[in-house]
């Protein structure tokens, strides 16, 4: 073999060695398990100017309510925090002149109307698309014994005017691209289209019936749509990062890196002189490679390698509560909603009641609405109202004790005392009908003896405190019953 021969060999065998531990190395490489389609820098382009980047920030909501357990947890907390407890009442009422017939007629009229428009359920699900979004469009369907709200594409609407202190939007009839499509739609959509299709500049937005939309918005304050959460969104870039930094560190922390020496000839005293040949190099590095575990690298290599020890610091672990931290702190919330870090429950409810005043705020704007709707179909003399208790699926035992109280005082909050326990207004009534007048249930069902029945020791003391009562002592002398004496 000639020398030039030789040194092509050699330096063709060295680069195959090179390629064969940056193919090994890599495999063994992460990449972030959060893959969004803007970049963190856009993002914050976005949150300079926000009214033009409407469109953008409504998408990345909605994707990261997909991708991310932290934000769609978020969402789903405040969604989902209403009971939409409710009940029906008069105003503007003089009892003097009242036709009990009349009056009862109506008010069973308005209490099953509401019954079917299931007011939980349908807000429940505009709320979480709201909080995403920050505004919902929605178009009714009301049957005969039938009702759902459609939801309509926000990228096609916008808020128009205000009636009655509610929300009233414009839709652009250039989403249809043909007649076949807006025939899918109910009968108003199929006028309004044919209007747009004579005069397409025109007609190309116009406002929709108020008597079937509802349009609800979050940020009440501002003129232009932002979800409600956009100041999370660089916190959730965060806490990806840390931990894909966090799952790196740890994978280094367990790898290993054999290295295979190649025999030289050093009795001659030449320069790269291999004593194997690059096919038998090749061939049992992929041997040994195949054998390995993914923790473990493979270097074939004819130079003397040093291990290094990649160590990392104690601290580094904790990068990752940290940015959680900061992510619900730019929320707004307490963190002890979403896991089981130390606190007391009084401390926790108390941090509560600053989110229930938000959707409260999200409550008067429901309540709006139905009322103007009862507005729009009331055809009798007397006029019904609904109002809302402020009442989440955190608060309703104390609301519900409140009321209770209340009610042994003769206030009239039998009504609302019994929405608090999930009887809507005309299940109530069929249920007091059935169990009292038919069934004669109070005259058959005898109450159970107990201690507020009964006196003597059995009935003495004082009674036990609600957790939100208790101090941080009184609740640890709970926890270890400490006031138990032997």
């Amino acid at each position: 073999m000639s020398d030039s021969t030789n040194e092509f060999s050699q330096t063709n065998f060295a680069a195959q060695l090179s390629k064969l531990i940056l193919n090994d190395l890599n495999n063994t490489s992460n990449r972030s398990s959060l893959t969004i389609k803007y970049t963190k820098e856009q993002i914050m382009k976005f949150l300079d100017n926000p009214e033009q980047s409407e469109k953008q920030l409504r998408d990345l909501s909605d994707y990261l309510f997909k991708v991310s357990s932290n934000y769609k947890r978020l969402v789903q907390y405040f969604s989902g925090m209403l009971r939409f407890d409710y009940v029906v009442e008069p105003y503007n009422l003089d009892v003097s002149k009242v036709s009990k017939d009349a009056f009862q007629k109506q008010y069973l009229e308005n209490i099953h109307l509401l019954e079917k428009m299931n007011l939980p359920h349908e807000f429940t699900k505009i709320l979480r698309h709201a909080f995403k979004e920050d505004v919902f469009y929605g178009y009714e369907y009301m049957e005969k014994e039938s009702y759902f709200i459609q939801k309509l594409d926000p990228n096609y609407c916008k808020i128009s005017s205000i009636e009655d202190g509610v929300f009233n939007y414009a839709f652009d009839f250039s989403f249809f691209k043909n007649v076949r499509e807006v025939k899918n739609y109910p009968e108003e959509f199929q006028i309004k289209y044919t209007l747009y299709k004579k005069d397409a500049s025109k007609y190309r937005w116009q406002e929709l019936d108020s008597d079937n939309t509802i349009c609800f918005k979050v940020n009440e304050e501002l003129n232009f749509p932002l979800p409600p959460f956009t100041q999370v969104f660089e916190a959730i870039y965060d806490i990806d990062e840390n931990k894909r930094m966090r799952r790196i560190k740890t994978k280094m922390d367990n790898y290993m890196i054999l290295t295979q020496r190649i025999p030289l000839n050093e009795k001659d005293g030449e320069a790269n002189k291999f004593l194997i040949d690059l096919d038998t190099a090749i061939a049992f590095h992929n041997k040994a490679s195949e054998s390995l575990p993914e923790e473990v690298g493979l270097i074939t290599s004819p130079m003397e390698i040093d291990a290094i020890k990649l160590e990392r610091k104690n601290n580094d672990y904790d990068n990752v509560a940290e940015a959680e931290r900061n992510y619900y702190n730019a929320a707004g919330v307490s963190q002890l909603l979403f896991n089981g870090a130390s606190a007391t429950s009084s401390s926790l409810s108390k941090s509560i009641v600053t989110d229930e005043q938000i959707v409260f705020m999200c409550l008067q704007q429901f309540e709006r609405w139905v009322n103007r709707k009862l507005k729009q179909i009331g055809k009798g003399k007397y006029k019904f109202r609904v109002r809302f208790l402020e009442t989440t699926r955190l608060n309703v035992d104390g609301v519900r004790d409140s009321l209770l109280k209340a009610a042994q005082y003769g206030m009239p909050v039998k009504s609302a005392l019994a929405s608090t326990m999930g009887l809507t207004p005309s299940s109530l009534v069929s249920m007091a009908y059935l169990e009292n007048e038919l069934l004669g249930l109070p005259e058959k069902l005898i109450p159970l003896s107990s201690a507020h029945t009964l006196s003597g020791k059995d009935g003495a003391g004082a009674p036990m405190k609600s957790d939100d009562e208790l101090s941080e002592a009184g609740e640890k002398t709970r926890e270890t019953d400490g006031n138990i004496r032997e």
